[in-house]
């Protein structure tokens, strides 16, 4: 492993720990977060939840992610997402539109990118 990748793998790991924070401060009414990978070197993220009335947990992979930053705001561009459900897969495709999958990244995120 040459020591930018291994730059890039750190730099991951302390990203996901107030993204973790974050993202499970966003989804309480619905459940948590088991568990968040970033690999920023793919542009992919993969997260496993745990929603209420869920049987067993939930598989996201988010693929071709970007950052972009315009008048000082730090924002992160949802590409492909795929579900560990079909249901999931289909709402996505039907109603989480690519033009829709744009969120702004809060300061404790923006810190470490």
């Amino acid at each position: 492993m040459s020591f930018f990748s291994a730059l890039a793998i750190g730099k991951d790991r302390l990203l996901e720990a107030p993204a973790r924070y974050y993202l499970n401060q966003t989804i309480q009414p619905y459940g948590h977060m088991t568990h968040l990978r970033i690999d920023s070197t793919n542009k992919r993220i993969d997260v496993e939840l745990e929603l209420k009335g869920e049987a067993s947990p939930i598989q996201v992979a988010v693929k071709n992610y970007t950052l972009t930053t315009e008048a000082g705001e730090t924002y992160i561009e949802l590409g492909d997402i795929e579900t560990s459900r079909e249901w999931i897969n289909a709402l996505l495709t039907n109603y989480f539109k690519p033009e829709k999958r744009r969120f702004n990244v809060p300061g404790a995120v923006k810190m470490v990118l």
